[in-house]
């Protein structure tokens, strides 16, 4: 239910604008009343926050996937293969583009996900960390991993920002970057 109530309040941020979409027009499309919206979502800015929500657990679910001898580096690259696969669907990369729109015109939604973004950069390089320590039986810098991850945030950045003109180039220009930035430590 959360889910479909998150794609129908998107729809209508899309098409209406966020500021003049309420939650009773939310819960009413979707068939609902306000008060059992308020059972999945606290406010209408965590319906926006949530594609971030679930592109973390994304995220991290690939991050775990990957071997456990596997460089860092090369870890977070596949990690970061659910925005390549939502660039790729021209459908799935305008509604993330919009949704993106209303985020950076809100300051009050983009300061939240800045910090969603930031409590997502840290998730990520405390799994490092607990994979590094469980294959080298020690424990690695932790600064370090979170500096790692912060690259590769920003390597997956500039990417997005390039895809906008081309987004069939996004997973060459994030790989030539993350390349182009691979740590010493993390060189083969």
């Amino acid at each position: 239910m959360q889910s479909r109530i998150a794609r129908t309040a998107e729809q209508l941020f899309v098409a209406k604008g966020f500021e003049e979409t309420t939650v009773d027009e939310i819960a009413a499309a979707v068939g609902m009343s306000q008060r059992s919206f308020f059972r999945y979502f606290a406010s209408k800015d965590e319906v926006v926050l949530d594609s971030l929500e679930r592109l973390g657990l994304d995220l991290a679910a690939r991050l775990e996937s990957r071997p456990l001898e596997e460089p860092e580096w090369d870890s977070l690259r596949h990690a970061f293969e659910p925005v390549v696969e939502r660039l790729a669907d021209p459908v799935l990369r305008e509604h993330d583009a919009a949704l993106q729109r209303i985020v950076d015109a809100s300051p009050r939604l983009f300061a939240a996900y800045l910090g969603r973004l930031d409590g997502l950069q840290r998730e990520l390089a405390d799994r490092l960390l607990t994979r590094a320590a469980q294959r080298r039986g020690c424990v690695p810098d932790s600064v370090v991993l979170r500096a790692m991850v912060g690259g590769a945030f920003a390597c997956l950045h500039a990417a997005i920002t390039h895809a906008v003109a081309r987004p069939e180039d996004f997973g060459h220009r994030l790989d030539l970057t993350m390349e182009a930035l691979r740590p010493a430590a993390a060189a083969r």
